[in-house]
């Protein structure tokens, strides 16, 4: 397997009602979308320390509807993000054999708005950043160096938040944001 065959190929997604936005944001051509989480348009530089991301390599972990993904590349970067899978069992407490449909079931619908988000703003922006959907507490070494890794507010919906630290400690050069 090369490097390039881990990198998820985009998703042709050509309606905004099959989205789930979780951050707001401007697109070319579909003007404001509101989030249903988060909008972060106007204090986007406080909120990732005013680091100068141009010509920086940078893994994201959880883009969501990939606000910061797309900030980062508009700043210069070129960013690799990392989302878990829908069929990841993600970071849920336990529950009764009978009770999983009726919490995933739910879950991989929004999973899959949110991925299209992620896809539509892809397109909108002309984007060239690369997603690998897998496990976030064990990234892979063909995912290569960065030189910054970002991690957003992912770290309160995690099992163990210091394996996802130390996975990007592992892979960044100079700084974790």
């Amino acid at each position: 397997m090369s490097d390039e065959n881990i990198f998820a190929v985009p998703l042709k997604v050509e309606h905004v009602a099959d989205c789930y936005f979780y951050h707001t944001m401007e697109l070319p051509g579909h003007g404001v979308i509101e989030g249903q989480d988060w909008d972060l348009r106007g204090g986007v530089d406080d909120y990732l320390g005013k680091v100068d991301f141009n010509g920086q390599r940078v893994l994201e972990i959880g883009p969501a509807s990939g606000f910061l993904t797309f900030e980062m590349e508009k700043r210069g970067a070129d960013v690799v993000s990392v989302e878990v899978t829908a069929e990841h069992g993600w970071d849920f407490v336990p529950y009764p054999a009978k009770r999983l449909e009726e919490v995933f079931g739910p879950r991989r619908i929004v999973m899959q708005q949110l991925k299209n988000s992620y896809w539509f703003s892809h397109a909108a922006l002309q984007s060239k950043a690369k997603v690998y959907y897998g496990d976030v507490y064990n990234l892979p070494a063909m995912l290569g160096q960065f030189d910054i890794a970002v991690m957003g507010s992912v770290l309160l919906h995690c099992r163990d938040p210091f394996r996802i630290v130390e996975q990007c400690g592992k892979m960044a050069r100079t700084l974790i944001i």
